[in-house]
């Protein structure tokens, strides 16, 4: 009660009280569809036959921010994944696909939906979404009804074990972190939530509510939430303080957390080392590096990647297909998106496919 009265009056000082009656009005017309509406027997049975089903495996929880870019993604082929909003951008830059996909802005959602229906939801074995936000948007307007989709109830503040019931507690990664505890995975593993968030132009709708008035730079790719795309304020203090009491739900659920993401602000999970969690031997990962289709689109093999030209002066032209010291290249990643696809860092190196 008393941290609902202070989220009340920062919203009337932040935008005042219409904003604050009318999100109030929202949540409440959810709570009454809540008590009207029949149960989805469908969506229950599936989380019923899901609950547990992973005990024992591990999972890779994977945020958006740009420590991406230095991490060698390749090694996660087979592992058990989690991946969220707009992760499909890398889909070109990485060799396998999510085992687990989600979002819970309503704002997000609403902007990528075709993206999320045609791109996502058949190249993933289970995606999960509100099916009514807290905002009084119905998902279930936006996304394709599947056999591989299923529905959470996130009007419910706090952290959950009993789902479909989930809270977001501000950021779609610790609802992400709920349903993979539900799943029954004991080792979760974070990667590249950074929470270090610069400055991005914006529109402020409300405080909450931004659209982006250029390209992102908080996010591995300048794309993500680049120019007119809208979400919500990222409150980075406030998440902290979130994943802090997600770590005391679920120690005593003795779900163990790690962060082995690279660099960034998060200090409320031990931290691990990326590299130090796998033992590939030098031809897996050069596998690992074939394994990425768009080599085949492009009818490019792995020894045309390590046999192209090296370039260290991105002042110059640059050629169609080169590589570059993973060190320098992380920095030209961003500039060169739009020109290039880049795949790495494998072993220590970048390549660049100049798009058709």
């Amino acid at each position: 009660m008393v941290s609902l009265i202070k989220k009340g009056l920062s919203t009337i000082r932040n935008d005042g009280l219409t904003v604050l009656a009318l999100r109030i009005a929202r949540f409440s017309i959810v709570k009454l569809k809540r008590m009207t509406r029949k149960e989805n027997i469908i969506n229950l049975q599936k989380w019923k036959n899901l609950e547990g089903k992973y005990a024992g495996k591990r999972i890779f929880v994977i945020g958006n921010g740009p420590s991406l870019n230095s991490t060698p993604l390749h090694l996660l082929k087979n592992e058990y994944t989690m991946c969220f909003n707009r992760f499909n951008l890398m889909f070109e830059r990485i060799g396998w696909r999510p085992s687990f996909y989600m979002v819970t802005d309503d704002l997000v959602v609403r902007d990528i939906h075709k993206e999320i229906n045609e791109e996502i939801l058949p190249k993933v074995q289970y995606a999960i979404f509100p099916d009514i936000h807290p905002s009084n948007v119905e998902f279930t307007k936006y996304i394709e009804q599947r056999d591989n989709v299923l529905w959470i109830k996130t009007d419910m503040p706090e952290f959950r074990s009993d789902l479909p019931s989930c809270g977001i507690n501000l950021t779609v990664v610790n609802a992400g972190l709920q349903v993979a505890a539900f799943l029954g995975f004991s080792e979760i593993y974070l990667v590249g939530v950074d929470m270090n968030f610069s400055d991005q132009k914006v529109k402020k709708i409300t405080s909450r509510d931004w659209e982006a008035s250029e390209q992102d730079p908080n996010h591995f790719d300048p794309r993500y939430f680049g120019k007119g795309k809208k979400y919500h304020n990222p409150a980075v203090n406030d998440m902290i303080i979130k994943f802090y009491q997600g770590k005391a739900f679920f120690d005593k659920l003795n779900v163990k957390i790690f962060n082995a993401g690279i660099g960034g602000n998060l200090e409320a999970f031990p931290r691990v080392g990326f590299t130090t969690l796998f033992n590939y031997s030098e031809s897996e990962k050069e596998a690992f590096l074939g394994a990425v289709e768009i080599l085949k689109e492009y009818n490019i093999a792995v020894n045309d990647l390590k046999n192209s030209p090296v370039i260290t002066d991105f002042q110059t032209q640059l050629p169609a297909l080169f590589q570059a010291p993973a060190d320098i290249a992380i920095n030209q990643v961003s500039k060169l998106i739009l020109s290039h696809i880049p795949l790495g860092p494998f072993e220590n190196t970048y390549y660049f496919i100049s798009r058709k």
